[in-house]
């Protein structure tokens, strides 16, 4: 298992690329249809994905970062490596507000 601050390998950044850009297949985004995905790279190598789950009272609904965090640490991680996150538009959207903190 590599050190959480090694670098990412090119294989892995490219696993995290193709994983987020498939997370969006699941975004719950009936409002904004604004589909965002999500992958984390965890410190024993796993991938985990999230995608965003939108609530039609806005803004209770939950970014893909935070899902794929929750998601892995409900799984037992708690140090992670890398994350990516895709959406739709070009240029690339950056981690939510929320998330950056």
């Amino acid at each position: 298992m590599p050190p959480i601050n090694a670098p990412v390998t090119a294989q892995e950044l490219s696993t995290l690329s193709t994983k987020a850009i498939d997370a969006k297949a699941a975004a719950y985004c009936p409002y904004s249809k604004f589909r965002v995905g999500a992958c984390i790279l965890t410190a024993s190598g796993e991938f985990v994905v999230g995608a965003n789950v939108e609530n039609v009272a806005y803004p209770v609904g939950t970014c893909a970062e935070r899902v794929a965090f929750a998601t892995a640490i409900v799984a037992g991680h708690k140090e992670f490596r890398a994350i990516a996150v895709a959406t739709d538009i070009t240029p690339g959207a950056s981690p939510c507000g929320m998330c950056r903190q």
